[in-house]
Order: C-alpha cells, then structure tokens, then sequence
C-alpha cells in the first residue's frame, strides 16, 4: 500500500468534524437570547426576544463542523486527487435537492427566514445545504472498517451521555432542573435567572439535551435499533455485554420519552431487522424470544414508576392506529367544541357555540344582541364594573365586559374556557389577538382528517390545513422554514377545538418531514430526497436480506439500515431539527459508503479470484 492511499484509509483525524456533530453538537444546551424582529416577530408569540436553549447553538456549531468536514475533504482532493472522490447516483437527487432549497430561498417572501430558520428551529436555507454537504463528505471521507468504528463510537459517546441525562430525568433527577446544570448553560451574564428558570416538563418526561420529547423519540429511533442490531449480531462476549447495556440504555429512553412518533419509528425499524436477519432469528428464536420477554418488563417497570402513563401514551397509539385504518369512527368531542363558528362582518359578529347562538351589532355608542333568529335580547349595563348581563336564560353564562384596548373602545366575551376580545370603533368590529392585534378571520382550506382532527395530539389537525397548501408547491417551495408563515393561523375555530381552547397557538411545524419538505422547498425537492431514501433502501435490501453477517462492515451495514428506517419512519410523525438531523444525515452517508465497501468486496473478490485462476492454469500448463 503507497503511503499516499495509507494517509487516506488510516489518518482518524479526518473524521474529527463528523465526530463532533455525532458526539458534541447533540449535547449542546445553552442559552441564547434572540432579538425577534421583522417576520420572526410578527409570527410569534409577541415577544420581543427569545430564550433559546436548544437549537440556536447547535445550528452554530453544526455550520462550523461541516464547513470544517468541507475543508477536510477539499485537502483529501487537492493533495491526493480528485479520484478519491466516488462516483455515485446519489449525487443526483442531492444535487435536485439543493438546488430547489436555493431556488426556494430566492423566490422566498420570508428571506430572513428562509436563510437562518425560524425561531426556536433555525433550519434555513444554509443548515439544509450543510445536510447535503455533510451527506457527501461522509460518502467520500469513510474508506474502511475503522472508520466506521470510529464514528460509531463517536455517535455512542454522545448517546450514553443524552441517555444518563434522560434516565434521570425519567426519575425525577432532571440535571437542567439543579443548580449545578443551570450554571453549566446559562451564560456569566444570566446567572441571576438561575432561581428563576424552569423547564415545562413534567416528571417521568425525558427530553435530554434534545428540545423536546418527539425528538428524543426520533434520536432513540434510530439508536435503540442500531445497538439492538449490534448485540444481536456481534460475535465476541465481551462486545455482546457492551452493547447489551448500551441497547439497554437506549430502550430505557427510547420507551421513556413517550414519544409516539419515536415508538413507531423503533417498531418498523425492528420489523425490517427481523425481516433482514431472518435465518439469524429462525436459528435462535429462544433468544429472540427472551428479548421481546425483557422489554415487556421493560414496559411494564417505566409503566409501573410513571403511574401508567407510559401505557396510555402506547394505548393512545394503538387507538390513533385504529382511526386512521377507519376501525374507530369519528371523535365525537368535535360538535361539543365550545366555539362551533365565529364571523365578523363590518359591525355585525356572530359567534355559534354547540347550544345558541350570539349576534351582536355596533351602531355609534350602541351594542345591539340577538340571537340565531334574529330576536333581540335584553340587557342590563352595569357602569361601575362595565359588565353587561345578557336577560335572556340561554345566555346565564356569559360574561360580557366593556372596556379600553389600545385606547379604543372594546369588549370582553367570556363562556367558559372561550374569551373572545373585540375592538368597537368607527360602527366596525374587530377580533383582538393575543398581542393586542386586530386579526381577520379567513376561511381555511382543508383536506381529509375530518372529525380526526385531534389524532396524533392534533396531527391530524395540522396535516388537514397543511396538505392542501402543497398546490402552491409543486414546483418551488415557499422557502425554509417558513410553515409558520403559510400555515393558516387565523383558523380560529380549527384552533380552539384541536387545542383545547389555545387558539392563538401558533402553528411552527407540519410535524411531518415530508410535508415539511414539500411545503418550504418544494415537491421536487422532496422527490429528490424520496428518491434517495429509496435508492438506499432497495440497495441496502439487496445487500443484507441474503447476508450472513460474518464480518464487522455487515452487521455495522445492517444496523445502521435499519436506523435510518427507523428515523424515516418517525420522520411520519416528526419533522427535521438540528438537534436530531446531522445525526442522521452522517448515518445516512455512513450507511451508503458501508453498501458501496460491501459491493466492492462482492464483486471485486470474484474477478481478481477469477483472473488468479487462469493464471495459475496457465502456469501448470507451462510447467507440463
């Protein structure tokens, strides 16, 4: 072997900016405050700053690492050629892929946005082209077996730790929650919001350095069926018992975050396993067997210690299951929603609830209340509070108030959960939001889900106002991180019913990778990435349904195919955020650099034995 190749197969320090984003960048916790303006803060919650923890830092440091990985891989080229670079069809569709994300960028109505990414997520246009950088460099940086190794023990370093973390917190010991942990991500000159500073998540809730419970779920997705893959396979005692505890840890989370989206993602991820190891599952089915036993008790116990919430949250799973199949039938909570229709027009607003109807009028300093037909309905104005009493026995439980908004006149509506605030000026009526804004009242366009709304904690809601947008993307999308933007937040009615009263909740994310894609850069775009995934599967199938997994890159190749299934399919139900994505992304090239060592080795084994044949004949005959 030249040293030239020698440099390129051994050198581990190559691979130090991959090891970052797989061990570091996961862990990264700290606070940064962000100035909102612009769009940012006309779509958010009204503040004019946001306290980030989880996603601002990372995004940082995952642009500091890829640009590094670049460099890394721009050296390899000038200094030993431009064949270290493979030839691929997977390039194409990255290629597609990148391309719409700049056009989408470009076309963008949100370019603030669509560059760095909306708040709290920071997903823009220059983190998705990182994705499709990092892809490449991984496809083209790992040349051997220890370099996967090397990853992969990179990717459990980071693990472990997020796992201990989410074991506590599964407890009751949350580290962000105690004194030292607030110190370790609070900057110098926020330490005295120590006292003060409160992460909203109950006990028996794992979300780890990862932002939220759906992406610890997408985390475990993937490594609870990479370790389980591993133990299963691996030959050596003492490998079998590191790996055990390592799967362990990863069950314990993967179960604990009670994310859903991350269960399902685990459960086709171990279906396809069992699917690709076969004959393994068939010779040692008691194994096997013994396995589904300890994670029954494994769900049994973290069942046990959260009171039975976990098995509500597989139960609530197994019933979403149902209602998309069509097994269970409508939910009938929809014509009980408090707020069945709200409509404004001019100086006349009507306001449907499941029992009566409210209308009421502005004429000058004169407010006039009827009901559905029109009669009217008497009043009691009381000036020393500014409440009106509605005399009518139907309406006992309102709560009307006059008052002062933002200098103009307005009035308070209360019936329950519902309040309602309307501005009253010049004989017009407006709705107040939440920040004191006149907001117009649009009609939503919907598709399917219909009396489904709250499946998948209001999925189904979203996936209803969110697909029928994709018409205006079928060729560039609306920018990077843009959902918020485009999503109808003025739905009000669709709201207050998929989130039990909120409706001024604002609607950040699909919580579908897919209808993420398609929406912010496009339907091409997202068949370039489908495209991708599927070349990758078919390929992987054809490598590993037939394996008899007798080496390392084998077992590591299957392992890490059925991650990224695992991950692709929570990725139904979860979209893409920095905490999660770069993880991904190095799997996904990892996993197509270890297929392309495999085919090598499959096929270029039998030409040279073939070719060694002939000589070797031809050499008897010479010495006859």
């Amino acid at each position: 072997m030249t040293k030239k190749n020698s440099v390129i197969n051994y050198n581990w320090y190559l691979l130090l900016p991959l090891m970052l984003l797989l061990a570091i960048v996961p862990l990264i916790v700290y606070l940064k405050v962000v100035p909102l303006t612009g769009a940012s803060f006309d779509l958010w919650t009204g503040q004019k700053e946001n306290m980030d923890f989880f996603s601002y830092y990372k995004m940082v440091w995952i642009l500091i690492s890829i640009g590094l990985a670049v460099v890394v891989l721009a050296l390899v080229v000038m200094f030993y050629g431009l064949d270290k670079i493979k030839g691929s069809i997977y390039y194409i569709p990255m290629a597609v892929y990148a391309f719409f994300v700049i056009l989408s960028t470009a076309f963008s109505q949100y370019t603030d946005i669509s560059l760095t990414g909306f708040v709290d997520r920071y997903e823009g246009m220059y983190v998705l082209l990182a994705y499709m950088a990092v892809l490449f460099v991984t496809m083209n940086l790992v040349k051997q077996e220890q370099h996967i190794k090397i990853l992969l023990g990179a990717l459990f370093t980071g693990a472990v730790i997020i796992g201990i973390i989410g074991v506590g917190q599964y407890l009751g010991y949350d580290i962000f929650k105690s004194s030292f942990g607030k110190s370790l991500i609070l900057p110098a000159d926020y330490q005295q919001m120590a006292a003060n500073l409160q992460f909203q998540f109950a006990k028996h809730t794992i979300y780890a350095t990862l932002y939220h419970i759906d992406y610890v779920g997408s985390y475990m997705a993937m490594l609870f069926p990479l370790t389980l893959t591993l133990f299963v396979l691996s030959k050596r005692s003492w490998l079998k018992a590191l790996y055990a505890g390592l799967t362990l840890l990863m069950a314990v989370n993967w179960l604990g975050c009670n994310s859903r989206a991350g269960m399902f993602g685990g459960v086709l991820a171990l279906i396809i396993l069992m699917i690709m190891i076969n004959k393994y599952v068939l010779r040692n089915w008691k194994y096997f067997l013994g396995g589904f036993v300890i994670l029954a008790l494994l769900v049994f116990g973290l069942n046990y210690i959260s009171k039975g919430y976990l098995g509500s949250r597989i139960s609530s799973l197994v019933s979403d299951a149902g209602k998309v199949t069509g097994s269970s039938g409508k939910d009938d909570s929809k014509a009980n929603s408090l707020l069945q229709g709200l409509d404004i027009n001019g100086n006349e607003a009507t306001l449907v609830t499941p029992t009566e109807t409210l209308k009421f009028s502005v004429n000058g300093d004169q407010i006039i209340f009827n009901d559905k037909d029109e009669h009217s309905i008497g009043t009691k104005f009381e000036q020393s509070t500014g409440t009106i009493d509605l005399q009518d026995n139907r309406y006992k439980d309102y709560k009307l108030t006059l008052g002062m908004a933002n200098n103009r006149k307005a009035l308070q509506l209360k019936k329950g959960i519902l309040k309602l605030n309307f501005i009253l000026t010049n004989n017009e009526i407006g709705l107040l939001n939440n920040k004191g804004q006149v907001v117009n009242i649009q009609a939503v366009e919907k598709w399917g889900f219909e009396g489904k709304e709250l499946l998948g904690s209001s999925r189904g809601y979203i996936w209803s106002r969110a697909i029928p947008l994709l018409k205006h993307t079928l060729f560039v999308g609306n920018g990077p991180d843009t959902f918020a933007a485009y999503f109808p937040q003025n739905d009000f009615v669709g709201k207050f019913y998929a989130y039990n009263g909120d409706m001024w909740q604002v609607v950040d994310k699909p919580h579908d990778l897919y209808l993420q894609v398609g929406l912010n850069t496009g339907v091409i775009s997202l068949l370039a990435l489908v495209s991708l995934f599927i070349a990758y599967f078919v390929r992987s199938t054809r490598l590993y349904i037939k394996n008899d997994y007798s080496d390392f890159i084998s077992r590591a190749g299957v392992a890490i195919f059925v991650a990224v299934c695992g991950y692709l399919g929570a990725a139904f139900f979860n979209d893409s955020l920095v905490s999660v994505a770069p993880v991904f992304w190095i799997l996904l090239g990892l996993g197509i650099s270890v297929n392309y060592m495999l085919e090598q080795k499959n096929f270029s084994p039998q030409l040279v034995t073939g070719e060694l044949g002939k000589i070797t004949h031809r050499k008897k005959i010479k010495n006859c």
